[in-house]
């Protein structure tokens, strides 16, 4: 065997593609819920101008959200919540049947409260020595 190497991705590769259908096949060969894939919900104006979005991926029933942001000249208008109520929708489309938030931000953490989030876990010093919050919702 020659040199092995291991390094970081670079963006662009094609590496990316590669190692999902190895993912997927190891999914289809076993049952097991191991591939995810990441997808955006984008909220523009009439004009097409990005306001914010989110990101999350879906796994085995479970939809993680990852990121949610909205431009700070834009927040305050009830964007976050329409991002939200948008993500609720495609996670139950696409069947699953729990959703999950990490934060650190306490005005996100009573926000999702009101829409039937609860905190799971505390994390203390957790990322960026922050404290952290697991947040979830059960889908019906």
């Amino acid at each position: 065997m020659g040199d092995l190497t291991i390094r970081e991705m670079e963006q662009g590769e094609e590496f990316a593609d590669w190692f999902a259908e190895l993912l997927v096949r190891e999914e289809d060969e076993t049952g097991e819920p191991v591939h995810f894939e990441d997808h955006y919900l984008v909220l523009s104006n009439e004009i097409g101008d990005w306001i914010g979005g989110l990101r999350y991926c879906l796994r085995g029933g479970v939809a993680q959200l990852l990121d949610v942001v909205v431009k700070a000249e834009e927040r305050h208008h009830g964007h976050g919540q329409r991002l939200l109520a948008a993500f609720e929708e495609r996670a139950r489309e696409a069947g699953a049947h729990l959703m999950e938030f990490w934060t650190d931000d306490t005005r996100s953490e009573a926000l999702l409260g009101k829409l039937d989030w609860r905190t799971l876990l505390k994390r203390d010093n957790y990322i960026g020595n922050q404290t952290w919050y697991l947040m979830e919702k059960r889908l019906g």
